[in-house]
């Protein structure tokens, strides 16, 4: 069971370690270890070993046995095989992003999120209709994610706070700052997301 919550992303853990060194370097940003053998910086022990295993020592399969059913330490998410695992790694906690679009200014960790991007922005392919709506996709995964939580009501994102269930992390995310933290008006107590938000307000109700 994972009872631990990061307030900032609503990712859980399943002890207190992990949830603070997910804090640590994923949102604060810190990288105390450096590599002896380059100026790579690491904010993960693993990530380090992970680094010179695979850099220096040309070793994958042997770098791959320390992470043994593909489980990433960092943020506990389990990955399906090797390549997605190693995508993970450098695309998501070290921040690489090696496939540019040459139509564009636009960078990506993953060539096939490269590939999606150029279909759907700059040649306007979208081969996914919903049956039940107008709406069309270019990406599979988002089409089934659109008729699961739209058209069949699936609400897998709880608030942990008042119970709210949302379809999308990213409205969980949206409510949690309005609704829970955020930023208050001291004439009518309304919240925002964000403290321009909160001024606009002010400006357009409350000031003549």
């Amino acid at each position: 069971m994972k009872d631990y919550l990061c307030e900032k992303c609503a990712k859980r853990f399943g002890n207190k370690h992990s949830l603070l060194l997910h804090i640590k370097t994923v949102h604060k940003g810190c990288k105390d270890l450096k590599c002896d053998k380059c100026e790579e910086k690491f904010g993960n022990k693993s990530h380090l070993l992970f680094h010179l295993k695979t850099v220096h020592e040309g070793c994958k399969d042997l770098a791959f046995k320390v992470f043994k059913n593909y489980l990433c330490d960092n943020c506990e998410k389990e990955l399906r095989n090797k390549r997605n695992f190693l995508y993970h790694i450098t695309a998501v906690h070290e921040g690489r992003k090696d496939y540019a679009c040459n139509k564009c200014e636009k960078k990506f960790g993953k060539k096939q999120h490269l590939l999606d991007h150029q279909k759907s922005v700059h040649e306007g392919n979208k081969d996914y209709s919903c049956d039940k709506c107008e709406k069309k996709f270019w990406n599979r995964n988002y089409f089934y994610k659109h008729q699961k939580i739209v058209h069949e009501s699936c609400k897998d994102f709880a608030c942990d706070k008042c119970g709210k269930k949302f379809g999308y992390k990213s409205h969980l995310l949206v409510h949690q700052k309005t609704v829970h933290e955020g930023y208050a008006c001291d004439k009518c107590e309304k919240k925002f997301g964000k403290k321009s938000s909160l001024n606009i307000h002010k400006k357009t109700v409350h000031e003549n």
